[in-house]
C-alpha cells in the first residue's frame, strides 16, 4: 500500500520490489545472490551471513559468565568478564591514540558545536568526545586475509572462484553453529562448483533446512535430486507472465522410497525440460537423439529431455511426476515376452498394456500454467 487511504477513497497498492527494511529487521533474513563477492558477506554488511554469526558471538561475549584469565601486578591470576577486560584495554588504547593533533580536532569540534547551539560546557554540564568502539563494532570491522607462501592479501581481492569457496565455507560454518529461525535466500548455489562439491553443498543446505527455511533458485539437477518433490517449484514464463508450478501428486511411502532410489541427478533433468520423453533404458535413450538428428530436430534447442527410468515398472511413476508439474510428457515402451503391470498405491493391478510401441502424450495449453488436463495411463498415440 502506497499510503494511508483517505476517507471515501480506496487504498492504492503497488508491486513490492525487494524486502522492506521492517521485515529484514524483524526476521533474520540472509541473501546470497548470484554475485559471490565476499564483500557482501563480511560482518560489516547488515544482512550478511557473517554478520548473523558474529551477532551470536557478540551476544556470547557480552555474557558476564564469559570470563578470561588475567594477572595482576603481583602476578596472581584471576578471572574477569571479557567485557570488563575489553573496556580496560580500550581505555589504554584511546590514551595511546589521543595524540596532540587528535585532541585539537576533538576540542575544536566540541567548541564549534557548543558555540552554534549557544551552550557553554561548564555552565550547561555538557561534553562531546570520541569513544572507543563496542565489541560488535570490532567484529563488524574484521577483514579476512589469505596468506599464501608468505604473501598476504585480503580475501576480497582474490578471484571469484576463491571468494565463492569462502562464502560457501561460511555457509557451512553457519550450519555447524546450529543457527535457528533464519530465512536463507540463495541464487544459483551450484556456481563455480564441480559436481562433487554441488552434492556436498546440497547436503549442507538440507541440514540447514532442518532448523531454518532455505529457498534457492537453481539450474542444476544436483539440487533437485529429492524424493520430497513437493519442495520443488517450477518457475515458467508464458504469454500471461511468470507462473509457479508445484506438484499436485500425493506423497506416500512407496512413491517416496521409489524416487529416493531412482531420482538421481541425471534423471532429475526432467524438472528443467520443456518436453519430456520417458524410455525404459539406455538403448532408447542413446538411439532416439540420433534418430531425431536425422529428422533435423535439435532436442536440446527445443528444451526436450529423454530420461531412461530403469525399466517398465518405473514408467508410470515418472510420468505421473512429470504430469503433476504440467510438463508435456511422452512414454515409449516395447513388448516383452509377457505382459507387464502398472501397480496402484494399494498394490493391485490397475492397468495392463500390450502393444509394440506406444507414446503417452499430454498436451498443455501453452497460454496458461493452470489448465493442464490429466490423462489416463491407457491413452496413447501410436506410430512414433
Amino acid at each position: 500500500m502506497t499510503g494511508y487511504p483517505r476517507r471515501s477513497s480506496p487504498p492504492k497498492f503497488e508491486p513490492l520490489l525487494g524486502v522492506p527494511a521492517e521485515i529484514r529487521e524483524a526476521v533474520p533474513l540472509i541473501h546470497i545472490g548470484a554475485d559471490r563477492s565476499l564483500r557482501r558477506q563480511l560482518p560489516n554488511q547488515q544482512y550478511s551471513l557473517l554478520r548473523r554469526i558474529f551477532e551470536d558471538i557478540d551476544e556470547d561475549f557480552q555474557n558476564p559468565e564469559n570470563k578470561v584469565a588475567v594477572r595482576d601486578r603481583d602476578g596472581n591470576e584471576h578471572e574477569v568478564p571479557r567485557t570488563e577486560r575489553l573496556q580496560r584495554l580500550l581505555t589504554l588504547v584511546m590514551k595511546l591514540l589521543k595524540t596532540d593533533k587528535f585532541k585539537r580536532v576533538e576540542t575544536s569540534i566540541k567548541q564549534n558545536v557548543l558555540e552554534q547551539l549557544g551552550l557553554k560546557a561548564e555552565a550547561d554540564d555538557i561534553d562531546l568526545y570520541f569513544t572507543p568502539m563496542s565489541s560488535m563494532d570490532f567484529y563488524k570491522n574484521l577483514d579476512l586475509v589469505i596468506r599464501d607462501h608468505g604473501f598476504t592479501i585480503s580475501a576480497i581481492e582474490v578471484g571469484e572462484g576463491f571468494q565463492n569457496a569462502i562464502v560457501l565455507a561460511v555457509l557451512r560454518a553457519f550450519e555447524e553453529t546450529k543457527r535457528k529461525g533464519a530465512i536463507l535466500l540463495i541464487e544459483e548455489p551450484e556456481m563455480f562448483l564441480h559436481p562433487q562439491m554441488q552434492r556436498s553443498l546440497y547436503k549442507t543446505l538440507q541440514k540447514i533446512g532442518e532448523t531454518n527455511q532455505v529457498i534457492y533458485t537453481t539450474h542444476s539437477p544436483h539440487f533437485v535430486s529429492v524424493p520430497e518433490y513437493r519442495d520443488v517449484l517450477l518457475v515458467r514464463r508464458n504469454g500471461e507472465g511468470t507462473c509457479v508450478i508445484q506438484s499436485s501428486l500425493a506423497t506416500d511411502n512407496r512413491r517416496r522410497e521409489k524416487f529416493l532410489k531412482e531420482l538421481d541427478p541425471e534423471r532429475s533433468e526432467l524438472f528443467f525440460a520443456r518436453r519430456l520423453l520417458l524410455v525404459e533404458g539406455d538403448t532408447e535413450k542413446l538411439s532416439y537423439p540420433g534418430y531425431a538428428a536425422k529428422l533435423g530436430l535439435d532436442l536440446d534447442r527445443r528444451g526436450a529431455t529423454i530420461v531412461e527410468v530403469g525399466g517398465k515398472r518405473n514408467l508410470k511413476d515418472f510420468a505421473d511426476l512429470a504430469i503433476s508439474f504440467q510438463i508435456p510428457v511422452g512414454v515409449v515402451y516395447d513388448k516383452d515376452s509377457s505382459d507387464f503391470t502398472i501397480w496402484s498405491e494399494s498394490g493391485k493391478s490397475i492397468v495392463s498394456m500390450r502393444m509394440r510401441c506406444a507414446v503417452l502424450l499430454e498436451k498443455i495449453n501453452s497460454k496458461s500454467c493452470h489448465n493442464a488436463t490429466r490423462i489416463t495411463p491407457t491413452q496413447h498415440v501410436s506410430g512414433l
